[in-house]
């Protein structure tokens, strides 16, 4: 790639940092590139985002919106220009009225996807549900990369797991049927993200132990999933899934939601469950804290799928879309 020939744009850090995280992975990684942070994070910020975008915008070379501001595709006509989607969460799991929704399917979906050089999504189910919205045939699939600095960090699984890790608490994290399905189990769940007080009191009342942690590093995040003896990950929406994988890397078996973009991530390395039914979810904990046997088939069947979210591999397949594009 030749010197300044990639420019990044991402969104605001304080719309969320995950994404950014996410793409670093592989974004740090090229050396001759810009990097762009839009300065506006509110929807009445659109405008100055979409002019920020165009003065920066790279005439000759390739443009890439790396997720959350879709619409500044607008900014980039008559350039090259990648746009990622990594879900439809603001779609299909939003209680907005109708009138936001319509906003939004036209700003981040419509329009993006009709001016946009390339469209990357991050899973086949996310592709699945973009393509509901357009008649593209050529968009892509390129998934999320594993940070190289998880590490497998393995534990003696004939020892009873009490440890169990949430990474999350946003509505589509399940928070409230996960809490109850771990009632009456000897167990402590630690919970990354703020809680609000109704799920506090309803951890008070199913008397689940737990630690709660927020604003983690990059490096404390990791410790949590060493210690941990379980990871949680019963989403009930989701474009991706990084605490599967990220489970997978260091060695810790996995219950997660029964949902086609989990299971697309997670292979056979997890132990599945219907993530509306608090019963089942409660046997699936139950069948992976009991079978010590399990246990090891879930972190061996996980070493194993990791390994296809590799930096250096997902590294080349974006390489070679850029590739295409100069």
């Amino acid at each position: 790639m030749g010197s300044s020939s990639l420019t990044f744009f991402h969104r605001n850090l304080k719309a969320g940092y995950s994404i950014n995280k996410v793409v670093q992975t592989i974004v740090s990684t090229f050396e001759n590139k810009e990097e762009y942070y839009v300065p506006c994070v509110k929807t009445s910020g659109t405008l100055w985002n979409l002019w920020f975008v165009y003065r920066h915008r790279n005439k000759k070379g390739i443009n890439h919106l790396t997720g959350g501001v879709n619409y500044c595709v607008m900014s980039l006509i008559g350039c090259k220009s990648i746009l990622t989607i990594h879900d439809t969460v603001f779609m299909d799991f939003n209680s907005s009225s109708r009138l936001m929704k319509f906003y939004m399917e036209w700003m981040w979906l419509k329009i993006p996807l009709r001016f946009a050089t390339k469209v990357v999504c991050i899973s086949n189910e996310t592709k699945k549900r973009v393509c509901a919205h357009s008649t593209r045939k050529d968009i892509e699939v390129i998934h999320n990369a594993i940070d190289p600095f998880f590490k497998t960090v393995l534990k003696d699984q004939s020892l009873p797991p009490k440890h169990i890790l949430l990474i999350g608490t946003s509505p589509n994290k399940n928070v409230e049927r996960t809490i109850q399905a771990l009632q009456g189990l000897d167990c402590e769940l630690t919970i990354v993200g703020h809680l609000s007080d109704s799920q506090r009191n309803l951890l008070s009342s199913c008397g689940i132990r737990y630690r709660q942690s927020v604003n983690l590093t990059d490096e404390e995040i990791i410790q949590e999933y060493i210690r941990c003896d379980i990871v949680s990950f019963v989403s009930l929406f989701e474009g991706f899934g990084m605490p599967v994988i990220e489970a997978n890397k260091v060695g810790r078996p996995v219950i997660a939601s029964d949902i086609p973009v989990i299971r697309e991530v997670a292979g056979d390395s997890a132990v599945f469950v219907d993530p509306y039914d608090v019963e089942a979810m409660h046997q699936g904990f139950v069948r992976l804290m009991e079978s010590e046997e399990l246990r090891n088939r879930c972190v061996e069947k996980g070493l194993e799928n990791v390994r296809r979210f590799d930096s250096i591999h997902i590294r080349e397949q974006w390489l070679d879309l850029y590739e295409r594009l100069i």
